[in-house]
């Protein structure tokens, strides 16, 4: 395989995984630098990617600690693993919180209901509860299905390197690493 076919089946790989929530790459790790300066690692759902864009997009609660480290350091890794055709993709970029316009309406709109639950909650994301209804308070205190909105925002994420690893063939593992600089990607073998 060719470096030229390798980015697009990453981009591929990356577009298919956020409309198949099934995609072994729907979920993926996503590494920012914590409030006290060290790493902090969580999962997020792909949930729209363009390639001519260089965009690749998940949703957060406004609420979550890695909405203030994303204010404070835009920089940003995600990591997905699809364990099956061992395969491994980890893109390095520049986030940007998208919390009002749009965007963030369209997103919104676009989400089926059972993904808006926790922006429904009163407590912040991490808060500690005794009981995991405490989070949305008394039965009277739910609030309606748009008032999540206040607490819902869109992370884009632009590339600014990818890593891909192909594990698949024991005995050639390959990895490839790309570079953007400006609108164009640099692309190289490096040793897996």
């Amino acid at each position: 395989m060719k470096l030229g076919e390798i980015y697009l089946r990453i981009w591929g790989c990356l577009a298919a995984a956020a409309s198949e929530s099934d995609h072994a790459f729907n979920a993926m790790q996503a590494s920012t630098i914590g409030l006290d300066g060290a790493p902090n690692l969580r999962t997020v759902a792909l949930r729209r990617v363009s390639e001519p864009e260089n965009l690749i997009s998940f949703h957060t609660d406004l609420r979550s600690p890695k909405v203030a480290e994303l204010d404070r350091e835009p920089r940003i890794a995600l990591a997905g693993v699809d364990s099956d055709r061992k395969l491994q993709i980890r893109v390095f970029g520049e986030a940007r919180i998208i919390r009002d316009g749009p965007v963030r309406v369209d997103a919104w709109k676009a989400s089926r209901d059972h993904d808006l639950i926790q922006y429904r909650t009163l407590l912040a994301p991490g808060t500690p509860i005794a009981q995991p209804r405490d989070a949305f308070g008394k039965k009277s205190d739910i609030p309606g299905p748009d008032e999540g909105l206040a607490h819902f925002c869109v992370v884009e994420v632009r590339a600014v390197s990818i890593d891909w690893l192909d594990l698949s063939e024991a005995d050639n593992p390959k990895r490839a690493r790309f570079i953007r600089s400006g609108d164009e990607w640099t692309r190289k073998w490096i040793a897996p």
